[in-house]
């Protein structure tokens, strides 16, 4: 039976954290004057959030409207770089990704900003592998809901979510769908449905369903 497979970004498909870092340190120099603000440290905090939650910890110094609107130009940068130079893709991705395409219909649900969707799949050719995709940047909405929405929209009662991040878990709990922990990202998980260690176990684990 055909299955909806729907995947994470940061963690999961890959790591862009250095793109990211160069691209936010770029805005960040220009407006505020100061060199390498962010750093690996920060970047592993923020992967998987959502962008006010970024901002909060990117810069907790400014107001409300000062943080976000100078996240949003980093995040705006970050598309552009991303598209350029990408990020590094984990072992077996495309592959791994060519193969389950065959037989089913692969997804992406991101609480990343709108447009870095796009920028992946201008720096790596991963389109063609995936039916749809929404992002939190677009909507506006939670994970959870950006899951049931991509579901609707491609008429699925089930689904399974591969992610690296306790924020994913929640997710999938919300949407009442079993979660792939991805233990080489970049979070922790203990009560996921199944737990892979290399993308490409998910070829094994779905040719048994």
């Amino acid at each position: 039976m055909k299955k909806c497979i729907i995947f994470d970004m940061d963690g999961t498909l890959w790591d862009s954290s250095a793109s990211v870092l160069a691209a936010g340190n770029e805005v960040i120099e220009k407006k505020l004057g100061i060199r390498n603000y962010l750093n690996q440290d920060i970047m592993n905090q923020v992967m998987g959030l959502e962008i006010e939650e970024i901002a909060d910890i990117y810069f907790p110094q400014l107001n409300r409207d000062e943080r976000l609107k100078l996240t949003l130009e980093c995040l705006e940068n970050e598309n552009k770089y991303i598209s350029k130079h990408g990020g590094i893709l984990y072992e077996g991705v495309e592959e791994t990704l060519e193969k389950l395409s065959q037989k089913h219909d692969l997804m992406i649900v991101t609480n990343a900003q709108d447009g870095y969707v796009e920028a992946m799949f201008a720096a790596h050719p991963l389109k063609k592998y995936f039916k749809d995709y929404e992002t939190h940047g677009r909507t506006g909405l939670v994970k959870g809901e950006n899951i049931k929405l991509i579901m609707r929209r491609n008429h699925y009662d089930h689904a399974y979510y591969v992610g690296d991040t306790m924020k994913d878990f929640e997710a999938c709990e919300f949407a009442g769908i079993p979660m792939i922990y991805a233990s080489y990202g970049f979070g922790k998980v203990e009560k996921a449905w199944k737990t892979i260690n290399r993308f490409s176990e998910l070829l094994d684990l779905f040719e048994g369903m």
